[in-house]
Order: C-alpha cells, then structure tokens, then sequence
C-alpha cells in the first residue's frame, strides 16, 4: 500500500510506503526439475535509501516481515549513527549484517517517514567472484488491485523471479498470476491453475504483510518462455473483495550464466497510460564504461484486445547526424522491440535498423492503455530495466536519491560514478538546474542553468564542483515537465556493476509518484 504526498508543503502525519519486495539474504537453491541443470544465482543482500523531501528533519520506521507476514525485525532514524534526516538528505539502510535479521531473510519491509519522501529499493549479488547489482525508485500513492510486468523470462538466457506482496496489515488476498506470450491469445500459464484453500474463485492465499514468491524453481512456464505477466486479486473465503486489495509486485531478471542482473517495479491498473517517453533507448551505445544495446516490451491493459501502437524515435549517430523513424505497430497482448534488429522485430519499418551506434529515445502513443519496461544488454553480460514514463510522471521537480562521483576508488581504479540522462515529456526544448545534497553541501550545491533542446546528459564525474569520493542525490529543477533515468557504475567489479532507476517526480501532478 501506499498513500499520496504534498509536493511542496510538510505535514505532520505519518506518510507510508511499502518498500516493494524480496529484501533477500540467502543463496538460492537448486532449480526445478526440467531446468537444463542446477542453478546457483548468488548470495544477495538488498538495501533501501530513503530521501527526505520535505520542509523539515524526517524521522524513519521500517519495519520488515518474513514471507509469512510475520514481523521480524526493524530500522530506522534516529538511531545510532543515524540522525533525523535533514531536508533534501537521504540514507540507506542495509539488510546485510543488521540485527535480528538472520542470514537466509528474505521477505518485504513496510517504511513509515513523518515528512515527504522518495525511496530506493536496490539489491547486490556475489556469485562465483562476480558482482551485480539493481534497483528502482518505489511509488507513493493509492494502488490497485491488479499489476502489470511486461517482461518475465524463463529462457536459455535470463530468469525471472516475481515477488508480490500483500500490503494489508489486516487481510489475507487472493493472488492470481496470468502469463502471456507475445503473439498468442489467451494466457500461456494460468498461476495456480485452479481454486486453492482459502481461495474459492482463484488465486493463492496470502496473508497480511506476507509475499508470493515465483522463481527458477517455481515459474509455471515451459522453458523458452519471453513474456509478459499479470497479476489480479480475486475474492477470499473470508469475504475480502478484490477492490480492498493491494498487491505490490517486483520482478528480478537474471542472467544464468553470466554475471547480468536487473529489477524494476511492476505497474499497478492506474499508471497505464496512452502516452510514454523511453528516454533512452540505443544501439551499441555508451555513456562511460559499458556500450549497451536497448529493448522494450509493451503489455496491454486490455488483454484480450489488439492495441495500435505509434513509436517516434528520434536521436542520433555515431557522426552527430539527426535521426527520426516513424513506425506503427500492433500489440497483442505482448509486443517486444529490440534495438538488435531491423524490421518488425525492431520496431522499425521493413526494411530499416538503427545506425550503430544510435544514442536516443521512443515516443510512444497508444489507441488504450499500455505498460512498458526496457531492458538495456551488454555483450559483456550487463543487464538493466527500466519503466517507460507516463505523462502523469513527468515533473519540472525530480529527485534522484543516489549519486556518486568516484566514491569507493581502490587498486587504481575510480570506483563508483554515476549520470543523468534528462529529458522533457514534449521533446521541447528546457531549462534544468541539478542541486546535489549530501554531508559537503548541506544546503544543496547548485548547478549552472543548462538548456537541452532534446535528451540532456549530466555526468557526476564531470562536475568539478563535487569532490572526489562523493555520495549523494540531487533536486533536479526544469522550467516544462521533463523524465530523468540515474546510472550508477562502479570500475572496481568485475560482473555487472551497473545499475539505472526512473527519477520520481516531486511536483506537477501534485504528489510524488
């Protein structure tokens, strides 16, 4: 569950999030029967940043739960070593090591903050000397009771692993996972497939704060599955209508071989929209340390209906050269572009790919509501998700709640350094300032006025104005509604040491989403 929040003005009352689920710290076991061969995806830990946007020094509850919804442990500020947070600061709190959270966690967390705030979810993995990390920025406002995952995989490459979470403290749900594939009618899996205790119209029974859990030993779909999911409450025994209730759901990918990891948070039915902007979207493309190759995946709300789908891209090559393509395409109930190819299977026109490289971004407008994730691919085994943008999102107030600029150097090498890529809802031109927060600027270091007539890019480690070893976030101020994606980064890991998280809009629509 979630609530709306003032964009501007403070208020006393307890303001609440849950932080979307799986804060996991246990290695994962061996995969189901049918899978090629055993897999082993690493110990995990997870963390969450909480950012204060608010007028006044935030004090911060969490409380975490098991995958049973019982009550295991909290955290917060004021603490030791954590101070109220002062306003536009931010800190992140860490499963790994915190007590009484044993080794082997994994379940969800419910945050309490007494002012405005942002928040992170992120999680890392080690596995065999190889390290990856994810994350995404979580939403702040009433949910629904259906959500929408555009990409889920159990394919020879990646897999998926969906956690949904009650966020009733009160009531058990009844949760029901439909997958589907691209280009098929109907549902490729129907998750349980029939009426289960507690449960008489569908669905599996969860109770209050408790999680379902899907993952490589429990997916419900045939190897070689690239799809989509769909999750709906139906009634309980006990009376609980599907309206009173509030899935949350997360969806990790990753790589069975390599080293790739992403996440994002899935859609609830009311951030649907006709209008969305990818703002990054590229072939063979790079902003620092590792050239990445996009796709996206559309998810109509209607399933059961063809959508027709209008993509504008616009960037440009390797020379500088302007690009713009027109395409129109049609979504049923599943529709994949990869950047990849050319053609149908791109996107494009017959006939036309993107030049390589292409450094741009989609416009995408929608005869009825659509979700969107792209999915960013290294040919060194990185992998990361983002959500596409509503115009609901755009904000001409943005915060970034994480941010380094050579944070953790060792063994010659920079460590983590992170940038912006911004960009206005209408493609017109803007004006941006960026002010950055942290313990050396406690009353915000501003930046110059840019002006971007198209996709602005803001490199932490370009600023000379922040100081070697930095960690912070940063207030992003436009003069029209604009979108803005972060990508951290670090050079000391071997694996996939990138991570990339949607900015949450701060005003505009009146609440922080």
């Amino acid at each position: 569950m979630s609530v709306p929040l003032p964009a501007r003005a403070p208020r006393r009352i307890a303001l609440a999030v849950i932080a979307l689920v799986a804060l996991a710290l246990a290695a994962l076991d061996a995969a189901p029967r049918g899978e090629a061969q055993p897999l082993d995806l690493g110990d995990e830990n997870s963390w969450l940043r909480v950012q204060n946007v608010g007028g006044r020094a935030a004090e911060v509850a969490i409380d975490f739960y098991d995958l049973g919804g019982d009550m295991v442990g909290s955290d917060g500020c004021p603490l030791a070593g954590c101070p109220a947070l002062s306003p536009g600061f931010g800190w992140s709190f860490f499963q790994q090591g915190h007590q009484p959270l044993d080794d082997g966690y994994r379940g969800s967390a419910y945050v309490t903050v007494d002012q405005p705030f942002v928040a992170l979810l992120a999680r890392d993995v080690f596995r065999d000397g190889l390290f990856r990390i994810a994350g995404d920025t979580l939403r702040l406002s009433v949910g629904s009771d259906a959500q929408y995952a555009p990409i889920v995989q159990r394919s020879p490459e990646y897999v998926s692993r969906l956690s949904i979470e009650n966020t009733s403290d009160e009531h058990a749900a009844c949760f029901e996972i439909l997958y589907y594939s691209e280009g098929v009618r109907g549902a490729a899996a129907i998750d349980p497939p029939a009426p289960t205790p507690g449960c008489p119209r569908g669905g599996e029974l969860v109770p209050p704060r408790g999680t379902l859990l899907r993952d490589e030993r429990s997916l419900p779909v045939p190897e070689g599955f690239d799809g989509a999911a769909f999750v709906r409450s139906l009634p309980t025994a006990s009376g609980v209508r599907p309206s009173a209730q509030q899935p949350s759901l997360v969806v990790d990918t990753r790589e069975r071989e390599g080293p790739g990891l992403a996440m994002y948070r899935a859609f609830d039915a009311s951030e649907l929209s006709r209008e969305l902007v990818l703002p990054l979207v590229d072939r063979n493309a790079s902003e620092g340390q590792t050239t990445w190759t996009t796709r996206f995946r559309i998810l109509n709300r209607n399933l059961a209906a063809p959508n027709e789908v209008q993509l504008l891209y616009v960037g440009r090559d390797g020379r500088g050269d302007e690009i713009e393509i027109e395409h129109t395409a049609v979504v049923h109930p599943v529709l994949t572009c990869d950047q990849r190819r050319g053609g149908a299977a791109g996107c494009l026109p017959d006939g036309v790919a993107l030049p390589d490289p292409f450094f741009g971004s989609v416009r995408i407008h929608a005869t009825e509501p659509v979700a969107i994730v792209a999915q960013r691919v290294s040919g060194d085994g990185a992998l990361a998700d983002y959500r596409g943008f509503t115009a609901e999102e755009a904000a001409s107030d943005v915060m970034l709640p994480v941010l380094n600029k050579n944070f953790g150097p060792w063994g010659g090498h920079s460590g983590w350094n992170s940038w912006v890529r911004l960009l206005a809802f209408d493609g017109g031109e803007v004006r941006v300032r960026a002010i950055y927060f942290s313990r050396d600027f406690p009353n915000g270091l501003v930046s110059p006025l840019l002006r971007a007539d198209g996709p602005l890019t803001l490199r932490q480690w370009e600023n000379a104005n922040l100081p070697d070893g930095w960690v912070g976030s940063a207030y992003i101020w436009a003069d029209r509604p604009v979108v803005a994606l972060a990508n951290l980064e670090s050079d000391v890991f071997a694996g996939d040491p990138a991570m990339i998280y949607n900015g949450v809009g701060v005003r505009g629509s009146g609440s922080v989403h």
